[in-house]
């Protein structure tokens, strides 16, 4: 009976170090690509697969967008005897001029491998008509 245990504990053992050789996935998202000035653009930046020992460099935005927060998560499951890790920054950018930008490509390197995801394209437009206030302040259009 011990060792019976002992081999099923080589077998699980040996059954998650392969499962935690699997690749890497790198991509980046944002939640629309036009937009107006001042409103806010979220950017997701996900890592997954094996993100052993990553160290995940600060990210640039181009001139002309104010980083308002950031966030970072991270996930470890186990299904059907397969472990998936993942990391997720979160920015909040807020434009402060219209133009057309492009983020990214954001690029991390891992185990002497560098990995790049695609650059997005954004649209930054200004207001039709800036917001205008009563004379209490509150806020109204015509």
């Amino acid at each position: 009976m011990r060792k019976r245990f002992t081999n099923l504990l080589l077998a699980l053992t040996v059954g998650a170090g392969a499962a935690w050789a699997q690749d890497l996935a790198f991509s980046a998202t944002a939640d629309k690509t036009t937009l107006n000035m001042g409103d806010p653009l979220i950017v997701t930046i996900t890592l997954s697969g094996d993100i052993t020992g990553i160290e995940v460099p600060v990210f640039e935005f181009p001139e002309g967008f104010t980083v308002a927060s950031r966030s970072q998560s991270s996930n470890f499951s186990i299904r059907l005897g397969t472990a998936d890790r993942s990391l997720t920054l979160a920015y909040v950018l807020i434009p402060q001029q219209a133009g057309m930008f492009q983020l990214g490509p954001f690029q991390i390197t891992h185990q002497g491998q560098t990995f790049s995801t695609e650059p997005i394209a954004v649209t930054v437009e200004r207001p039709a008509r800036p917001p205008q206030f009563g004379p209490s302040g509150e806020r109204f259009t015509l």
